[in-house]
C-alpha cells in the first residue's frame, strides 16, 4: 500500500513537472512566430520605402502607423534620413531605420533594422 502511494506521488510530481515545461514550450513557440512576423513585416515596410511606392525616399522622412486587420497588434515606424557617411551623402543615399513593435498582455516587443538605400 505504501509503495503504491509514493510511485503515485512520484507520478504525479512527474506529470506537474511535465505539464510546466509543455506549458513553457508553448509560450516560446508562440513568442518565435511573433519575432518572425515582426521581422517579416519589417522587411515589407522597409521594401516599400525602398520601392517608392508611397512616395519617393527624399520626400519621406517619419512614417508611422499599423498593418490593420492583418496583424491588428502590430506597429511599425520608418524614419528616413540622409547619410551621415561624408563620402557617400553627396550621391543620395538614405539611412532608413524601420521598427516593428507590438504589445502581448502588457509587454512589449520590438524589433529593428537599418539599411541604406539609394534614390534615383
Amino acid at each position: 500500500m505504501i509503495e503504491a502511494l509514493l510511485s503515485s506521488l512520484i507520478l504525479a510530481v512527474g506529470a506537474v513537472v511535465i505539464c510546466g515545461l509543455s506549458q513553457r514550450c508553448t509560450v516560446n513557440n508562440v513568442r518565435g512566430w511573433e519575432y518572425e512576423q515582426a521581422y517579416r513585416l519589417l522587411d515589407e515596410c522597409l521594401d516599400t520605402v525602398a520601392s517608392g511606392q508611397d512616395q519617393p525616399v527624399s520626400a519621406a522622412n517619419s512614417i508611422e502607423g499599423n498593418f490593420g486587420d492583418r496583424y491588428p497588434n502590430f506597429r511599425y515606424q520608418i524614419d528616413v534620413k540622409p547619410t551621415t557617411r561624408a563620402n557617400l551623402a553627396a550621391v543620395g543615399l538614405y539611412e532608413v531605420t524601420g521598427i516593428v513593435d507590438w504589445d502581448v498582455g502588457g509587454q512589449k516587443y520590438q524589433v529593428q533594422a537599418t539599411t541604406l538605400i539609394y534614390d534615383l
